[in-house]
Parts: structure tokens; sequence; C-alpha cells
């Protein structure tokens, strides 16, 4: 549901964002990621298969029992159809390219994603150009369920996908990956959770590792919580392209924060 929260904090976000041509960009780094990284063309066999996934789900009207652990979904508890599920809550095209480009761009190996859902966005980073691994994490068992039958039914082989609370997982799975190359925070949706599982990432963070938190503008406490991220002082470059909040840790960089269209 669109709030006057979501209305407002567009409009400014729109005010101040940069478009995707680059201009005003000085860091050649960052110059080269907008350019050319972030809009890099995905294998059309890919997009059909993981699109062609999302479409089965969205024809799916069966009900299942849905345990929310956060507050990413106005459902709340219960029973809901597939269909709802992927339509409300799932990684959308738009934001599985840019994943997907991301990860790519990066050349991210080890991969760590809070919140698989339904598994849209899981298949996006598990098929980017160097991912070796990828660890999902779920709470919910249904959906754990349904997200790994999309994964066997594409072939994905290296995704370890844990059906578990994230206050019971993160610290295995930060323990299993030692290093994190790239990191996708798509639960919960609130902000003292948000900024616990950022801190528990950052001792395994390296000077190339990405961040990635989605619904940054959900609400006044995804807002703070993000503003809390971007002034870490190991997080130099961050960008708000609106739906989803970047991080990076690069030491070479000044310190910028920037809102950018894609």
């Amino acid at each position: 549901m669109i709030t006057w929260h979501n209305i407002k904090s567009y409009l400014r976000w729109q005010l101040r964002a940069r478009d995707r041509q680059g201009h005003r960009v000085h860091s050649p780094f960052l110059f080269s990621l907008i350019t050319s990284g972030l809009h890099n063309p995905l294998e059309a066999e890919l997009v059909h298969e993981v699109e062609r996934r999302r479409r089965q789900l969205l024809a799916d009207r069966s009900e299942v029992a849905v345990t929310d652990y956060g507050s990413g979904s106005s459902f709340g508890n219960g029973c809901r159809r597939v269909c709802d599920i992927v339509r409300h809550s799932s990684t959308s095209p738009r934001d599985g390219r840019l994943l997907y480009n991301l990860a790519t761009a990066m050349q991210s190996a080890n991969i760590l994603e809070l919140g698989t859902n339904l598994g849209i966005g899981s298949l996006y980073l598990a098929h980017s150009a160097n991912c070796s691994r990828l660890v999902t994490i779920e709470g919910c068992p249904n959906l754990s369920k349904i997200a790994a039958e999309g994964f066997k039914q594409l072939g994905t082989n290296n995704i370890t996908l844990i059906n578990a609370e994230f206050s019971e997982a993160l610290p295995q799975a930060l323990e299993s990956l030692r290093k994190l190359d790239f990191v996708f925070i798509d639960g919960n949706h609130r902000g003292e959770p948000t900024l616990s599982y950022f801190s528990q990432c950052l001792p395994f963070v390296s000077n190339d590792t990405v961040i990635v938190i989605d619904d940054i503008h959900k609400n006044a406490d995804m807002e703070f919580a993000w503003g809390k991220i971007v002034e870490n002082e190991q997080v130099t470059l961050s960008l708000d392209f609106y739906t989803m909040g970047v991080v990076f840790f690069r030491r070479q960089l000044s310190k910028q924060t920037i809102s950018l269209r894609y």
C-alpha cells in the first residue's frame, strides 16, 4: 500500500536523482559502473527462464500459510495466494537486472541473501557471471519450499538455501562464507533489525564488498536505518536507487552519497 510517506520520499528523491548517463560524476570507478556495468544487457536465455518462473508463480492461485517475521508485507501472517506473494513481495524484473549487473560488475563470488521469498532475486544473483556460491536465508518454511522448487527447475546448483530465522542462521552463514563479496538484505524491513544485520556483516567485508539494502524508503524507520548505514565510517560510496540502496567499502573512494536513476 502506498502511503503519504512514500509519496513525499519519492518526490524528494526525484528532485536530487541524477540521470543514468554519468553526468557530473568524477570518479572513474563510479562513471564506469554507471555507464557500462549497470546497463549491460543480460543473457536473453537467463531472463527468459527467470521470468518464465515468475509467470508460473503468477498463475498459481493456490494458498500457502506464510510466516512473516518482519514487516516486509502488509499481509502479515496467515494464508496467502502464491500469485499475490510474487506480485507484491518478489524482486521486480528491474531490480533483478540491477542485482545481476552489480554482482557481475563487481565480480562477486560469495553472495549472501537475507530474505529468499519465492527465489526470484536469488536466481538473478546466482546466475551473475562470477557467482560460485549463494547462501540465502528464508524464515518461512512454505516460501522456502517453493523457492527450492524453482532453483531445481532452473538447474541452479550454486545456491544453499537455509530455512531459519535470520537471528539463528546469519552467524552460521557468515562463518561458512567467511568472506562476503555481495550481500542483499531483503527481509524484515524494519530499521533496528536491518542495522543489526549490517553490523554483523561488517567484520566479513573487504575493499570490494557490496551491500544492497531493499526498501530503504519504505517508511521513516527504514530511512533512518539507511542514513545510519551511509554514515558508517567503513562506507565510502552510497547509491540510492530509491527501491534499493547500495554501499561500497572501497578505500580509494571519497565518501559520497548519490541518488541515481536506473
